[in-house]
């Protein structure tokens, strides 16, 4: 990131990340632990971000702000005040921390394990399904062996094999979670009439394996042979005919209601 600088007009720049997509990797895992640890407020949150990221060291707390300094890009160190009116100003180019869902970066490689694709292109459709079944099963019993089981999906080895086990720390199950946050919203906005609120069908209602088997079973048209072959293909290749579908039914549904 650029150093803070002075400019001719004697004005003090400072540089901090305005949303995900610019945070570097070591500022994106600070970020993550400091929402883990349950520690902070979201005020607090962004106000470390702030400091941190912008390179300012606090010397000393006054009354309605504090004393702080930042070395700049010629090396020496530059020292200044700052209102807490002014931390509250600039923090709002942070609030980017309080939607995860729109996330489009994540951990890009966690105990030696690289992630797949920020979208989950090229991942097989059973590996989708296996993670959204995860995801459910955290959602019911906000278990973090669920996110791990999760994570072992979305990270592979170098030769692109799962991990027999793994074991995530807090910041890794945040990352992970907020990370799959950020793939049901896109898939939301690309498979519109697919991805459809559930009617209620929330919670312990909701039946992950009967959903799973409904969707296998529109993609084969009820050919169990095919089966394997479904599972295999690229997720958003499949995910764009189960839309397609969704969409056909919708509009047969409102033409004709429901005769058959």
């Amino acid at each position: 990131m650029t150093a803070p600088f002075i400019s001719s007009d004697k004005v003090l720049h400072l540089q901090c990340p305005d949303s995900w997509e610019k945070l570097s990797q070591e500022q994106l895992r600070y970020t993550l632990q400091l929402i883990a640890c349950g520690l902070y407020s979201e005020v607090e949150i962004r106000t470390y971000m702030l400091f941190r990221f912008s390179g300012i060291e606090i010397r000393k707390k006054r009354q309605k702000g504090v004393s702080c300094r930042v070395r700049l890009d010629n090396g020496k160190w530059h020292y200044f005040d700052i209102q807490d009116w002014q931390v509250q100003d600039m923090i709002r180019q942070l609030d980017f921390v309080n939607s995860p869902e729109k996330m489009g970066v994540r951990l890009e490689s966690i105990h030696g394990l690289q992630a797949v694709d920020r979208q989950l292109h090229g991942v097989p459709f059973i590996d989708y399904l296996n993670i959204e079944a995860c995801y459910q099963g955290f959602l019911k019993r906000k278990d973090k062996g669920r996110v791990e089981a999760m994570a072992r999906i979305m990270y592979r080895d170098e030769n692109g094999d799962m991990p027999e086990a793994l074991s995530l720390d807090a910041a890794e199950v945040t990352g992970t979670l907020f990370w799959y946050y950020y793939i049901k919203s896109t898939f939301a906005a690309y498979f519109p009439n697919f991805f459809k609120p559930a009617n209620g069908e929330v919670g312990d209602k909701f039946n992950v394996l009967e959903a799973f088997n409904t969707q296998l079973r529109a993609l084969t048209d009820g050919d169990v042979t095919k089966e394997e072959i479904v599972k295999q293909m690229d997720c958003w290749r499949c995910l764009t005919e189960l839309d397609a579908k969704a969409r056909e039914a919708a509009d047969f549904k409102k033409r004709y209601g429901n005769k058959r």
